[in-house]
């Protein structure tokens, strides 16, 4: 393995690693919001889960725009692919932890609207991680000047 491949993985590796830290922390801070919030119905229900998803949404498109800003490489998409099966196999493990918890642990069995909830918060983050690593690396390719 070369020196720069060596570092993109490890650049990779570090800002999942950091990305999901950061996440649970702002999850923990906003954490007083869900205090007060009711959410009825099913898709009251499903939107809950996505809710608590949104921090490792935000930070997996945080962390896809900074690792095309930070490698230096001409395929940067390839390391943003290896990013966001990162946030898959990190959600999808969330998730499969979720639904195999003790059934006593839930107040009710969980409804269709709570699968759909969780799926959707499991497969978010790494789809996001793509659209805006693929958008980034666009947008910095348009603003390369071009040698004539």
């Amino acid at each position: 393995m070369s020196k720069p491949t060596a570092r993109n993985a490890l650049a990779v590796i570090g800002l999942w690693s950091l990305s999901r830290a950061m996440a649970f922390l702002l999850l923990v801070v906003i954490g007083v919001l869900h205090i007060r919030l009711t959410f009825v119905g099913e898709v009251g229900i499903a939107m809950m889960w996505l809710w608590e998803g949104f921090p490792f949404d935000l930070f997996a498109i945080l962390s896809a725009i900074t690792l095309v800003s930070l490698l230096e490489t001409k395929k940067p998409l390839v390391w943003v692919g290896v990013l966001a099966a990162l946030w898959l196999y990190g959600e999808g493990m969330q998730a499969w932890k979720t639904l195999n918890r003790a059934w006593h642990t839930w107040h009710q069995p969980p409804r269709a609207a709570d699968y759909i909830g969780i799926l959707g918060q499991a497969l978010i983050p790494a789809l996001a991680c793509l659209i805006s690593g693929v958008w980034w690396t666009r947008r910095c390719a348009a603003l390369k000047p071009t040698v004539t």
